[in-house]
């Protein structure tokens, strides 16, 4: 059995470190900060990242026992702020979960399944890497967007309101809205996010990709700022709220074509290897799955080159089409008229609705959504 260090333990690094050390590895599972610890993101545990923690022993039935937070979401929106809308309802249950309790979840995981937890800075100098690449047979970088390539910028508050002041639909639905002024591809977004008491809370951000970032003349707190005060929704939520959190940015590392996931003995998973949606920007199930192959490359390698080929392999069978198809997606999407075109399509075509609808939520590849616009 080898001696692996997994450099990381968000969900990517958990989900490596669950698999390894169930496979009898000696596993180390370092971190910068101690458990349990926020992790500024969307929050939104998509039907893909259900079904990716079902990997891991982690059921829909867990998520409700374990976690102190969560909001079940029964209802997908995508709508052109203040302009045009749809709303999807699904018999399949995503869920909304704050990262301080779901990283907590996985680490607990993780440990209980023989990992050695470390709390410790890995430094981005090459020398500190070489040293810890001696000391172990194999590196799992799954430092999250600090090790990949930021492509994209978002902030998110947390919203705190009286459960008595909002709808059913308002506790069970996540939202999406597009604006011109947040890029083609950015994107406002409001998720319930605790929903089980008298007080419930939300999640409400936005995010642009750098590359449409760099033409916008301003920064992401105003955008945050513009959203918030010309969404109807937003201003709906506003008028009820009883506390709100300072607002937080964070960076985000999404796909890339032709991602190189290994070198030498260091293997990069999760953010660490550009594996976040290209168009929506969550991670979670890529990151779960991603630590399930890594797991998988090294467990039928008889060396560290060897599984460094391996993880290549899978990483381009399993992921790389799929997130191909999905910066496919993004470069037609050219003109903010695009948004509308999709959105109308859903209200006027239940089948585009609902493979839209369940491709956000992962569990239709971008193909085929790709080949239903076509034909």
């Amino acid at each position: 059995m080898a001696t692996i260090a997994v450099m990381g333990a968000g969900p990517a690094g958990c989900s490596a470190g669950y698999h390894l050390a169930k496979s009898g590895h000696q596993v180390t599972l370092i971190d910068k900060s101690r458990f349990p610890r926020d992790k500024v993101c969307g929050d939104g545990i998509s039907l893909e990242s259900i079904q990716a923690l079902s990997t891991m022993g982690i059921y829909p039935q867990d998520l409700k026992k374990l976690v102190a937070d969560y909001a079940p979401i029964h209802q997908f929106f995508l709508g052109v702020s203040n302009q045009i809308s749809h709303s999807e309802a699904t018999n399949l249950e995503a869920y909304c979960i704050p990262r301080f309790v779901f990283d907590q979840l996985l680490y607990e995981k993780a440990v209980d399944a023989g990992c050695v937890p470390l709390t410790q800075t890995i430094s981005q100098k090459d020398g500190h890497l070489q040293s810890l690449s001696k000391e172990f047979d194999y590196l799992i970088d799954a430092r999250g967007v600090s090790a990949g390539e930021v492509t994209a910028i978002a902030i998110r508050s947390y919203w705190t309101l009286d459960r008595q002041d909002l709808s059913e639909v308002d506790l069970t639905e996540a939202q999406i809205h597009f604006d011109h002024y947040l890029g083609v591809n950015g994107y406002g977004w409001i998720f319930p996010v605790a929903t089980q008491g008298k007080v419930v809370k939300f999640n409400v951000g936005v995010i642009v990709w750098l590359d449409e970032y760099q033409k916008i003349n301003t920064n992401v707190i105003q955008l945050f700022k513009q959203f918030i005060q010309s969404n109807k929704q937003t201003a709906h939520l506003l008028s009820k709220v009883v506390h709100q959190e300072i607002p937080k940015v964070y960076p985000l590392a999404t796909a890339q074509k032709g991602n190189q996931v290994a070198d030498g003995n260091i293997l990069k998973i999760g953010d660490a290897a550009n594996l976040t949606d290209p168009l929506t920007g969550e991670g979670i199930a890529n990151a779960v799955l991603s630590g399930l192959y890594v797991a998988q490359a090294i467990n039928m390698s008889r060396s560290p080159e060897v599984a460094a080929e391996n993880w290549q392999y899978l990483y381009n069978a399993h992921f790389e089409a799929d997130l191909r198809a999905g910066l496919r997606i993004k470069a037609f999407r050219k003109f903010s008229f695009m948004n509308t075109l999709l959105i109308w399509l859903m209200k006027h075509n239940p089948r585009v609705a609902t493979q839209v609808s369940y491709a956000v939520a992962g569990l239709i590849p971008y193909n085929e959504v790709l080949s239903s616009l076509r034909y």
